[in-house]
C-alpha cells in the first residue's frame, strides 16, 4: 500500500511539474486556478511520509531569494551551483519535482531572465517546506499574490524574518505575506 501511495505522489508531482516545464512560457494557465498547489492539497499528496529538503538547499535557496530581493544578480549567480548540486542529491518526490525545474534555472544576463525560472522552482521548494508541521519547518515561507510568472509565487527565507520579495526586488520589496 505504501509503495502505491508513493508512486501516486511521484506521478502526480511529475505531471504537475511537467505542465509547467513544457509550456513555452510559464503562466497561471499552467497551474491550478491560483498558480500554486494549496497547502492542504500538497499535504494530502505527501501524507505517505515526511519529506524534507536538504539543509544546503534550504540555505542556498534562501540566500538566492535574498540576492534577488536586493536586485543582486551576481549574488544570485553565486548561489546557483549549490542549489543545483543540492537538488541532484535529493531523492523521491523532492527529486522528481525539483530536478526538472532546476534544469531551467539560468544565471541570466539580467534580473528578469534570472527571476523567471526561479519563481516556479522556488514555489515548488517552498511547498515542500509548507508540507512540514510548523514546529519542524526549516525556514519561513512567504508568498506574493501577484508574482509575474505564476500569479502567486512562494519563496523561502531562512535568516531574515522581514519579507523581501525576490520576484520584484526593489520595485515591490514588501509585496506579499507569510504563509503559515
Amino acid at each position: 500500500m505504501m509503495k502505491k501511495n508513493l508512486l501516486f505522489v511521484v506521478t502526480f508531482l511529475t505531471l504537475f511539474t511537467s505542465t509547467i516545464l513544457f509550456a513555452d512560457e510559464f503562466s497561471v494557465a499552467d497551474t491550478n486556478k491560483d498558480g500554486v498547489v494549496s497547502k492542504e492539497e500538497f499535504n494530502t499528496y505527501l501524507s505517505v511520509g515526511t519529506v524534507t529538503l536538504p539543509p544546503a538547499l534550504v540555505q542556498s535557496l534562501s540566500d538566492a531569494a535574498s540576492a534577488l530581493a536586493k536586485d543582486d544578480l551576481a549574488g544570485y549567480k553565486k548561489h546557483l551551483p549549490t542549489i543545483l548540486e543540492s537538488v541532484k542529491q535529493t531523492t523521491g518526490a523532492v527529486r522528481a519535482t525539483l530536478l526538472p525545474l532546476s534544469e531551467r534555472l539560468v544565471p541570466g544576463n539580467d534580473l528578469k531572465t534570472a527571476r523567471k525560472p526561479f519563481e516556479p522552482f522556488s514555489n515548488a521548494a517552498a511547498n515542500f517546506v509548507l508540507a512540514q508541521p510548523v514546529s519542524k519547518r526549516q525556514a519561513k515561507v512567504f508568498q506574493c499574490p501577484m508574482s509575474p510568472v505564476l500569479g502567486v509565487g512562494r519563496w523561502i527565507q531562512k535568516d531574515n524574518p522581514k519579507l523581501q520579495n525576490p520576484f520584484f526586488g526593489s520595485q515591490m520589496l514588501t509585496c506579499g505575506n507569510e504563509v503559515k
